[in-house]
């Protein structure tokens, strides 16, 4: 049995009495989250229960009560009181169609963040919106009507993502997300030119100049940043070539 007793003065919870059956498992949780608080684990240590109970949790307090059940008194200090629709959600809480109203908020925010310099953070927000698209999409079946909506809606968010990834120098993110578009929208303008920049950054030069050069047929008021890029790529591949042959010249073959 057990109850519950509130000692006004201290802003706390006391929960007494709780009986052994119900808290067999204490020793093993309490190990978890203490281990989750340490910079690091010793190579000895087992989550599988049996070997817990060979070899001991790490934490004498424990290894006694594993040794020796019994009943156990919980104190749980109030430090606030939320009620229904005055906290944001935990995301596991969410269902369905609080996902679906959540994705424009997240995207907007990511927006805000952006326009701030805050690139991380809106990174955050815009992984969050795909990953809720991902899960509703995943029970649809493809190109019927309601998972190409969905697909429209993760398009923008992939092209913001990649802008951020572009901007901390994760090229290789970049090159995934925009491809990701392309695979459905080859005519995409942004992902061609976001994938186009992010192919020069790891020296896939090739693979640049074909992006850029699709751009250019595609939208011709790119054609100055697109001759940039160009000028680039020539231009790194003409200094490659320069330390190239003062590393090969006096050499024999």
């Amino acid at each position: 049995m057990y109850y519950l007793s509130v000692a006004d003065n201290r802003q706390s919870l006391y929960i007494k009495r709780i009986m052994i059956s119900l808290v067999a498992s204490y020793p093993f949780i309490s190990k978890t989250l203490r281990d989750a608080g340490r910079t690091s684990i010793p190579s000895t240590s087992h989550c599988c229960t049996a070997q817990l109970q060979k070899n001991g949790t790490g934490y004498d307090d424990l290894n006694d009560l594993l040794a020796d059940p019994a009943d156990l008194e919980f104190t749980i200090d109030l430090l606030k009181i939320e009620v229904p629709g005055s906290f944001e959600k935990e995301t596991w809480l969410l269902d369905e169609n609080e996902k679906r109203n959540t994705i424009p908020e997240l995207k907007e925010a990511g927006n805000e963040l952006y326009h701030k310099g805050k690139y991380k953070e809106a990174e955050e927000k815009y992984m969050l919106a795909l990953g809720f698209l991902e899960q509703i999409m995943m029970k649809l079946k493809p190109r019927e009507k309601e998972w190409d909506e969905l697909n429209k809606i993760k398009t923008p968010l992939l092209l913001n993502l990649a802008q951020c990834k572009l901007i901390s120098k994760d090229y290789y993110q970049v090159i995934e997300h925009c491809t990701s578009i392309l695979d459905d929208d080859p005519d995409n303008v942004k992902a061609l030119f976001r994938r186009g920049k992010a192919n020069i950054s790891v020296w896939k030069m090739n693979e640049a100049r074909e992006d850029l050069k699709h751009l250019s047929t595609l939208d011709p008021s790119m054609q100055v940043s697109v001759n940039r890029l160009l000028c680039q790529i020539n231009e790194a591949l003409k200094i490659k070539d320069d330390e190239d042959r003062q590393k090969l010249r006096g050499k024999l073959f």
